[in-house]
């Protein structure tokens, strides 16, 4: 199971001072990433279009390397690119140390055309230091956010060098 930030109180100042933004890697913090997934389910509920979440894990790949933790460069390299593959109106959340979720609002098809750019994208491994694990849920109507997450945590997780 992952590490989810919010239980690691002695890492220190975790997110930015407008406790939105995660303070490394400037994705949004569990708390935004929340509110925007709470929005999304009242929207889902209200129209025909649906969303789905994307959880992405990043492990070190070793290579023959002695560390099996990743570095802070990785973990910037590895957030600003996947940021750059990303919409502006797409909410990107780290709510783990190596694991970020988004939240693709215009249904399926959208997600799953940005799960393809993610598998084929070369530049999220950072020069082939990262293993990149992916996997996607859709919303289904009913649900809660809790619901979808769940779902998330147990949907199977492909991995792409």
């Amino acid at each position: 199971m992952e590490e989810r930030l919010a239980h690691l109180r002695e890492i220190g100042s975790l997110f930015s001072h407008d406790g939105l933004h995660d303070s490394q890697t400037h994705l949004a913090a569990p708390a935004l990433f929340y509110e925007q997934l709470r929005r999304e389910v009242a929207l889902s509920f209200r129209s025909t279009v649906n969303f789905s979440a994307i959880k992405i894990i990043f492990e070190k790949n070793l290579n023959g390397e002695n560390s099996s933790k990743v570095g802070a460069a990785d973990i910037l390299h590895f957030s600003c690119e996947l940021r750059a593959l990303t919409r502006s109106e797409d909410c990107v959340g780290r709510l783990g140390l190596n694991e970020c979720v988004v939240l693709i609002g215009e249904g399926e098809f959208a997600a799953k055309a940005f799960l393809s750019r993610l598998q084929s994208s070369t530049s999220l491994s950072v020069n082939h230091t990262l293993r990149i694990s992916l996997s996607m849920v859709t919303f289904v109507r009913g649900e809660t956010g809790l619901d979808l997450l769940n779902r998330l945590d147990d949907a199977p997780l492909s991995t792409h060098p």
